[in-house]
Formats: structure tokens, sequence, C-alpha cells
């Protein structure tokens, strides 16, 4: 009782610790989420949605790692290292040149307009992909799908903080971010077992369920009223020598990681012959690790320094990049991959919570710091397959 106490206090009193629960309490929260006697109709439905846009989200960025071997699949024409890593480093290029844009919008549109935008590029990136058959179409094909991804984030964070009051809004946070993870987690399988032949069926299928969002968004969302509000300059927080260090960390860390979805699948196709299904295997392992890992972080966080989680999850990931490379088998390249997904949660949840720790309940700040990581995360996602993917090339 005096646990329950507890921990529904610390849940009304911030976010951070609301966050903490994640999956611990995802169960309960998900079996009450929907309580008629407590929200209405609008509240229910944007909840939905938002939690199946940022699951597609997730689900079409991590879908095509297994077919990077075989790249080629559309058109018939093989790319260099550089120009695959080019190509999959341009869902986050246009992921942060959404941040621009996201910004502009702000204080002109309606959060529904900006999610059915999202819904709009998902679908035409779906197509694209089918259709491309050139570096620049399949280039500007992932960028599409990039920016689509800003688009839905930036709406979906600002319904869920007009739609749900302090108490209410980390638990819903949590199957949000849950929802995106098992979207990351479901897709490089899901990826790897329909498309080994050449199959264009997850285009199709994601085309489908992304047209389906729209008409839900379009038919039940269209009379809300929330807006995404203005923000603050992002420019001041780039003096403050602590937000820097966070975002630092947040963009070493994605820049690892997105090469490493690049390279290792190349890697493991060259050195052990590895399908599309095996490499889409190994990367779940992977999506799984970083999950559970990061609420165990989130749990002991108030315990640990967050310098100190922050800097052994960056001694970890480099240690786990390295190891990479070195299994003589399928089978022990999941150490190093489980290794990789726990790091990298480590470091984002140090990150994220020394920025959460400067940003109270409400503050204004908010909404810019939002945007700055995701800024930071895209900026390193490009930037590390486009350069160690041009070093490996060269090499």
């Amino acid at each position: 009782g005096n646990f329950s106490r507890h921990h529904t206090e610390a849940m009304a009193e911030s976010d951070q610790k609301a966050e903490a629960s994640f999956l611990l309490k995802a169960g309960k929260i998900a079996a009450g989420a929907f309580d008629a006697n407590v929200e209405d109709k609008e509240r229910k439905l944007s909840f939905l949605v938002i939690c199946g846009s940022i699951f597609m989200s997730g689900f079409l960025y991590t879908y095509l790692i297994p077919l990077i071997p075989s790249y080629h699949l559309i058109s018939g024409a093989f790319f260099s290292t550089a120009e695959v890593c080019l190509l999959f480093g341009a869902w986050s290029f246009g992921a942060a040149f959404g941040t621009p844009i996201t910004i502009f919008l702000a204080g002109f549109v309606k959060c529904w307009m900006m999610l059915c935008t999202a819904m709009v590029v998902f679908f035409f990136y779906c197509l694209m992909f089918m259709s491309g058959s050139s570096f620049p179409i399949l280039f500007l094909t992932r960028a599409v799908g990039g920016l689509g991804t800003t688009l839905i984030l930036s709406s979906g964070i600002a319904m869920l903080d007009a739609l749900f009051p302090p108490s209410e809004r980390g638990s819903r946070f949590v199957i949000v971010y849950f929802c995106g993870g098992f979207g990351l987690t479901l897709g490089p399988l899901v990826g790897g077992s329909l498309s080994a032949d050449a199959s264009y069926l997850p285009c199709l299928l994601a085309a489908v369920i992304v047209a389906g969002l729209f008409a839900v968004i379009v038919l039940f969302l269209r009379e809300s009223e929330i807006e995404f509000a203005k923000m603050e300059p992002l420019a001041p927080h780039f003096r403050d020598s602590q937000t820097l260090l966070s975002l630092g960390g947040i963009a070493m860390v994605s820049a690892t990681v997105a090469f490493s979805e690049v390279i290792l699948p190349l890697h493991l196709n060259v050195a052990f012959g590895s399908t599309a299904s095996s490499i889409g295997g190994l990367m779940m392992i992977a999506a799984i690790s970083y999950i559970f890992v990061a609420n165990v972080a989130a749990l002991v966080s108030d315990r640990l320094d967050r310098n100190l989680l922050l800097g052994a999850g960056l001694a970890c990931n480099g240690v786990a990049f390295i190891a990479l490379f070195t299994p003589d088998s399928l089978a022990t390249e999941v150490l190093p991959v489980i290794l990789l997904g726990c790091s990298s949660s480590v470091v984002y949840t140090g990150s994220l919570l020394r920025l959460v720790d400067s940003v109270g309940q409400g503050d204004p700040k908010s909404p810019a710091m939002q945007q700055l990581v995701f800024l930071a995360h895209s900026a390193g996602a490009f930037l590390g397959p486009a350069l160690l993917g041009a070093l490996v090339h060269a090499a």
C-alpha cells in the first residue's frame, strides 16, 4: 500500500518518474487506457492514432535493414558501400530537415493536420520505394520517410501534452514509446521474412495501414482544435554546455548505431552468407535489448549520477561497435549486438534524463528541447553512415 501511494505521487509529480515505470506498468495502463468514464472520444481516438502512427514510423525505418545486402532488388542496379550507407542515412537526413519545417509550421497549423501530412508522406514513401530505380530517387524516398517521422513525433507529443494532465501524461508516453519500440523491433523481422524473395509485400501492407490511419484522422479528428504552438528559439540552448553534452551523447550513439545498421548486414552477408530473415532476427534482438535496458536504466537512474550513466554507456558503445566485426559465426554475433543495443539505450536514457532535469513540467523550453533531441539524433544517424561509409568505401 505504501509503495503504491508513493509511486502514484511520484507519477503525478513529474513525467520523469512516470516514464520510469515503462514496461512494469504498461500492461495495467494499456488495460485501462480507454476507460469510457475517464476519456472522451477525441482523447481515445487521438491516443490510438498517435500510437499507430509512431509504430509505423519505427516499422518503416527498420524493415529495410535486412534488405541492405540486396539493395538492388528493385532496379537490378548494384550500389557501392558508400551509396548504400547514404541511402540508409537519408531517412535521418529527411528527419533533420523536418525540424526547421516543424518550427516554421508552429503556430499556423493544428496537430491533426500535421498527422495527416505525415500519413500522406509515408504513403508516397511506400509507393516511391516500390518504383524507385536510381540512387537519387531512392535517396529522396528515404528522406521523405524521415520527414514524416519528424512530423509525427512533433505533432504526437504536442497532442499528448494537450490531451492529458501532468498526472496522466507520463503513463501515456510510456505506451506511445513502447509502440515506437515495438515497430522498430517488428520491422526487421517482418522485412526479412516477407522480402527474402524480392517481394513488394511489406511496402503494400504498410501503404494500406498508413491509408487507414489517414482515413481515421480525417473522419474523426478533423474537429480537433489542438494547435501546434510556437516554441522559443533553439539557438540559445547551444550556449549551454550541459545541454550540448547531452545532445552530443545522443548524436554519437545515433551515428554508431545507424552505421552498424547498414554495415553489419553487409558484413554478415559477406562473412557468413546470412539471409535476410537471419539478419532481421539479429536486429530484432538488438531492439529488444534496447527497450528492456531503457526501462532498467530509467528505474535505477535516481540512484546513479547522470554523468556516470552517460559515460559508462558511451564507453560500452565503443567496445560493442568494435566487437561487432570480430565473431567467427552468426551465433557468436549475438553478444556484441546485445551489447550495442544495451549501451545505446543507457546513453539515450542518461542524456534524456539530463535534459529532463533542466526542463521542468510545463516549462516553455520543453518543445524546443524536444526538437533539439530530434535534430541531434537525426544528425548523428545521417553523418554516421555517410562519413563512415565513405571511409570504408575508400579503404
